[in-house]
């Protein structure tokens, strides 16, 4: 009987893989047990799996937009803020600098109105005043008829002007271009009436250039918002920590692993 188990247990050894089944004694001892836990756990993973590492994709977790990342468009701004100063700057949150565009706005459209109208209003009381206190008839006449008439106390006085300088092409037709002041005090009153309706309306003008101005940098001062605000974004963005998982499959078993990334 001994020998058969010793000759048993040569046989095992001779079938286990060199290197790897252990010595003889152990064969003997654990014959009774199966064969298969006699082989080395390299033949179940070949030492190059257990030297291979598999990655699945990396799952980054952040607080970027799903939709654009939450970046606003410059054309947009620049867009709005041109058509209605300070729609760009609230646009990209800028609510005061668009509230201060907007009141700049609807001030300079007062200015422009109120000047426009007060010329207008002066215009016409000068007007009248010509024809009270000058008998000049003002309907249908050019500007400078009324600069005239408040330069010469009557149309004879222009019209020798005129002649002394031989600009005979600027001399009025006395019947239809007539007018003759009582005083002088009534013709420096109607010019100064006239160049105050003048200066209202050169007023008028300058806030129509105020509010195009005021389009323009409104519209240019919404671009860089929106590239300020597109910017602090990034640095957010960049500044939020990120996790990525990792899957590591080896020999011992699989291993998941999270990385914290800033």
């Amino acid at each position: 009987m001994k020998w058969i188990l010793v000759s048993f247990a040569a046989l095992l050894w001779l079938v286990a893989p060199s290197g790897h089944a252990g010595d003889f004694e152990s064969a003997s001892q654990s014959w009774t047990q199966p064969t298969a836990l006699f082989i080395s756990r390299n033949e179940v993973f070949p030492p190059t799996l257990m030297m291979t590492t598999h990655r699945i994709p990396d799952f980054q977790i952040n607080n970027r937009e799903s939709e654009n990342h939450g970046y606003k468009h410059k054309g947009k701004a620049m867009l709005r803020s041109f058509l209605i100063p300070g729609a760009g700057e609230r646009y990209v949150g800028k609510k005061n600098l668009g509230k201060a565009f907007l009141i700049t706005e609807v001030t300079l459209w007062i200015g422009y109105f109120a000047f426009r109208e007060y010329a207008n209003w002066v215009r016409q009381d000068a007007l009248a005043y010509a024809a009270t206190h000058a008998g000049a008839q003002t309907s249908g006449k050019p500007s400078q008829f009324f600069v005239d008439i408040g330069n010469f106390s009557n149309v004879h006085e222009y019209n020798d002007a005129q002649q002394r300088m031989r600009q005979f092409d600027k001399l009025y037709k006395t019947n239809d271009y007539f007018w003759d002041w009582e005083n002088n005090a009534d013709r420096r009153k109607f010019k100064n009436m006239r160049v105050s309706s003048d200066r209202a309306k050169h007023r008028a003008v300058f806030m129509l250039g105020g509010i195009f101005a005021n389009h323009i940098i409104s519209a240019i001062d919404a671009v860089w918002q929106t590239y300020r605000y597109n910017r602090k974004i990034d640095r957010q963005t960049n500044a939020t920590a990120q996790l990525n998982f990792k899957c590591v499959i080896h020999a011992d078993g699989i291993a998941l692993k999270v990385e914290k990334l800033f």
